[in-house]
């Protein structure tokens, strides 16, 4: 287990949540730390983004613009598209 120190600034914090004590901000803060490496670490994404080289993503790119120049792409609407990837990217 690995320990590290931080600084947070005690009049930002009662501002944010006045009622929060230090041991219970720092189990709040624990709490979200652990979930952040557990879903950094839980899953490897390889299809994201941020996984593929810039010739890559230009390969991708150019595949789906091929895709809707001939009509054979399929569209769906912001919102759907922007659940999808928050659900397939944990965001």
């Amino acid at each position: 287990m690995c320990t590290y120190n931080i600084t947070v600034d005690d009049s930002a914090l009662r501002r944010l949540q006045p009622s929060f004590s230090r041991e219970a901000f720092g189990l709040w803060l624990q709490r979200h730390v652990d979930n952040l490496v557990e879903d950094m670490t839980a899953e490897q994404r390889t299809d994201s983004p941020i996984a593929h080289t810039e010739e890559k993503m230009k390969s991708i790119v150019e595949e789906r613009i091929k895709l809707m120049e001939s009509g054979k792409a399929t569209y769906i609407d912001g919102e759907t598209g922007f659940a999808q990837i928050r659900a397939r990217y944990g965001l």
